[in-house]
């Protein structure tokens, strides 16, 4: 699968799983974020490793991709933050809902600048097997932490 499918996929995913922790009972939204804690993660790892990284190095006469990297990594420090935040409380405290929201509210900005703004940039300057290549880079990863937890 070309990366940018790969990712996106991700993307749909991670906010259905979202939605399903904003609707659970407090009793379920433990679990439910147990689930989506280590996905979050992982998806940044995938996306730094085999995306944002190589075309920052490869595509340096684009501004915006090669400052794309730093940009992603302050934002996901962001997110880490709240993440480590959610960790910290409780599933039933309402702050914990709270900051569950803000994470998604956060992490959909994200989402739609990169599929709307670098993800085009992206597909214009690597060729059609290299986003394959990725793809099938990300699977690996994908499947390798699955099987080993890490």
């Amino acid at each position: 699968m070309q990366a940018i499918a790969f990712l996106r996929q991700q993307h749909g995913e991670a906010k259905s799983a979202f939605h399903k922790i904003e609707a659970a009972s407090p009793a379920q939204r433990g679990a439910l974020w147990e689930k989506l804690r280590p996905e979050l993660t992982l998806h940044e790892q995938i996306e730094e490793r085999h995306l944002y990284g190589p075309v920052a190095r490869e595509v340096q006469r684009d501004r915006v991709l090669s400052d794309w990297e730093a940009t992603h990594e302050h934002e996901v420090q962001e997110a880490e933050s709240l993440i480590r935040e959610i960790d910290g409380l409780r599933p039933s405290e309402d702050r914990w809902l709270e900051t569950v929201k803000q994470l998604r509210t956060a992490l959909e900005a994200h989402i739609r600048k990169e599929e709307q703004e670098i993800w085009p940039r992206i597909e214009q300057v690597w060729s059609g097997p290299r986003l394959e290549e990725a793809g099938r880079q990300m699977q690996t990863m994908t499947s390798e932490h699955a099987r080993t937890g890490r």
